[in-house]
């Protein structure tokens, strides 16, 4: 009998920690850190969210992934940015509170599962979204201005990132906090169906319920939605749009001639109070925005005792004609032992300049090709405008030809620091002078009317590799002169979108 019941104990045990294996990683997990340096020992909290699809998402971006191997109880972590668990780790604890993982060093990590598990939620008057406004401490006011969202599943989240974990004490009527900045229990002074005040540490901290309807009916009443560029007389060489989208949405781009920010966040419009709201990672307008004047061309704010004063972009009359066509669709598909071929090397046959001593004549009295320079800000959908002038030099009797290549968005007359412009005497191997050669198809013709005129021209679509693709509108009857060029680059992190067009051919 005693043999029996020991077995049944073992068996029970056994079953147990199988399942305590078997239980879901899906889920958000706690990770602490402590890492040494020199003599200070500074401890780091992440939240790493592990998703049904195998990804691992960190601070709201995917980090890494992660695979589960049932029989040999290992998890297989790829992430380079928590190094304590990547790689193959034996899963020495899975449960619904915990991870403990043992590396390939012998190194032990554990984790903690937080929010609540599934079926279990929090319902009461404290769940949902909430604007910390504000905090009062010493006669002293404060704006704050971030969106906390309470959720039901137990997470506390600001701006979309999680931050920890919370819950409402109905016996102590205090909220309690896990958080790196807010750890423990937090008393409400005042509480009703639209807002709430906590004392934390000592400071009235005030709360105001997000109600998304409402905040759509004030924003689209308020005559802020749309375009607006900042009036910066102190740096006019730096372009600021700050575009207001319904129903709550906002986008900020500062542009300069080195580089390109975008912010985006959300906006809150009071009419009562004559506020606007913007919660953002932003330098300037953040947080609490007094509206000075509010018309159909012009706006102003006052933040922080600065005035900021923009007028109404005007629709853009420019059609974005994204380049979708790659690399690729210009070549076979390559089979086994064979290379890949180009599938349009006929197109050639197919332009219409192909006498480079007519390209001469056409050429010869013209001084200079004029054409305004497009560069989208793509965040806002906003052009920048600027006139690049090509330089054109035409010996037909010395069959000399040199058209000046403004194609990479600057000319002679206005060159960058460090930067020459490149030599581009006519070459006739090159069957797109004066632009780059590229491989290259053609797509068909097309009448188009630029400032210059008119002009029957042949449409081109060329590619260089990798995500830049051109489409070039070559005019018919003059040979060396492009009415249009589109000129993509869709790479993610430096991409961008340009269009010349011809404004005038000077004689």
């Amino acid at each position: 009998m005693k043999k029996k019941y020991l077995l049944l104990i073992a068996l029970i045990t056994c079953v147990g920690f199988l399942n305590a294996q078997k239980a879901d990683l899906n889920g958000v997990w706690k990770l602490t850190e402590s890492i040494q340096y020199g003599d200070q020992t500074r401890t780091y909290v992440s939240y790493l969210t592990f998703k049904d699809s195998g990804v691992i998402e960190f601070a709201g971006r995917d980090v890494g992934t992660w695979l589960k191997n049932e029989s040999e109880n290992t998890l297989t972590i790829k992430c380079d940015q928590f190094q304590a668990i990547d790689g193959v780790n034996k899963i020495e604890t899975l449960d619904e509170k915990e991870l403990k993982l043992l590396n390939s060093k012998d190194e032990t990590t554990i984790l903690q599962r937080i929010g609540l598990p599934k079926g279990k939620e929090l319902n009461n008057k404290f769940t949902g979204e909430w604007l910390l406004e504000k905090q009062e401490k010493d006669g002293k006011t404060d704006f704050v201005g971030v969106i906390m969202d309470l959720n039901s599943n137990g997470i506390f989240y600001t701006q979309g990132f999680i931050f920890g974990t919370w819950d409402y004490n109905n016996t102590t009527k205090a909220i309690f906090f896990d958080t790196k900045k807010l750890n423990g229990e937090y008393s409400i002074l005042e509480s009703n169906k639209t807002s709430f005040i906590l004392d934390v540490k000592s400071a009235k901290t005030y709360f105001s319920k997000i109600d998304h309807e409402k905040i759509a009916k004030e924003n689209g009443a308020s005559g802020l939605i749309g375009t607006w560029r900042l009036s910066d007389e102190e740096n006019p060489d730096a372009v600021h749009i700050l575009k207001f989208n319904a129903p709550d949405k906002f986008v900020y781009v500062e542009k300069t001639e080195y580089s390109t920010s975008t912010s985006n966040g959300m906006w809150l419009f009071n009419k009562s109070e004559k506020t606007v709201i913007l919660l953002g990672r932003l330098e300037k307008l953040s947080g609490l925005n007094k509206v000075i004047a509010i018309t159909n061309n012009q706006i102003s704010l006052e933040n922080n005792g600065t005035i900021y004063s923009f007028k109404k972009e005007a629709q853009q009359v420019v059609k974005i004609e994204h380049l979708t066509f790659t690399q690729d669709d210009f070549y076979t598909k390559a089979k086994d032992g064979e290379e890949s071929e180009f599938k349009y090397s006929d197109d050639e046959q197919k332009l219409p300049w192909k006498d480079p001593m007519k390209m001469m004549m056409t050429l010869v009295n013209v001084k200079h090709l004029v054409y305004n320079y497009a560069t989208l800000i793509q965040a806002v959908d906003v052009f920048e405008n600027e006139t690049l002038t090509a330089d054109v030099n035409s010996n037909p009797q010395e069959q000399q030809l040199s058209i000046d290549f403004i194609f990479n968005g600057y000319d002679r007359y206005n060159l960058p620091e460090d930067a020459g412009l490149p030599p581009n005497e006519f070459d006739a191997y090159n069957k797109l002078y004066p632009e780059e050669d590229n491989s290259f198809r053609v797509v068909g013709s097309e009448k188009i009317t630029t400032p210059a005129g008119t002009f029957n021209c042949t449409v081109i679509e060329a590619v260089d590799g990798f995500d830049r693709s051109k489409k070039l509108w070559m005019i018919n009857d003059k040979p060396g002169i492009y009415a249009k060029i589109i000129d993509e680059n869709r790479a993610k992190n430096y991409g961008y979108y340009h269009i010349y067009e011809l404004q005038e051919i000077k004689e």
